[in-house]
């Protein structure tokens, strides 16, 4: 269920068309951008075991241009925190009702292969039924 809204997210985020897909995990390749689950519990439960769930997602990024990885994390952060509409990132057991950005993406550092490193996050509540 997890798996599946981070997959209709993925989706959402490559239709942006920016210089990489996404790729699962916390170290994006070369000139990538990366996603993954960074932590996740309910907030309240319900006597008929329904809940509302958050769930802490990172997204980092590599490029050799600080502005273009900057830029792209900020596009796809802007796209996911402004939505109104959240049912194309829900799922049969789930039902996605916010995302919001918890930290805006930052440069973190400089590999030696001349690759910017940015990370940033954002929360998805949804309702876990």
């Amino acid at each position: 269920m997890i798996s599946g809204i981070m997959d209709k997210i993925a989706d959402a985020v490559d239709a942006l068309n920016l210089y990489a897909n996404i790729v699962y995990g916390s170290d994006p390749p070369e000139n990538g951008i990366c996603m993954t689950q960074a932590a996740g519990a309910p907030v309240e439960k319900h006597l008929d075991t329904n809940m509302l769930y958050r769930l802490s997602v990172l997204l980092n990024g590599k490029h050799s241009n600080q502005q273009t990885l900057l830029d792209a994390l900020t596009s796809i952060h802007t796209m996911l925190t402004k939505r109104n509409d959240f049912n194309d990132f829900s799922t049969t057991d789930a039902q996605v009702i916010s995302i919001m950005t918890t930290a805006s993406p930052q440069i973190i550092g400089r590999e030696q292969n001349n690759q910017w490193i940015a990370g940033s996050s954002f929360e998805v509540s949804f309702y876990w039924r």
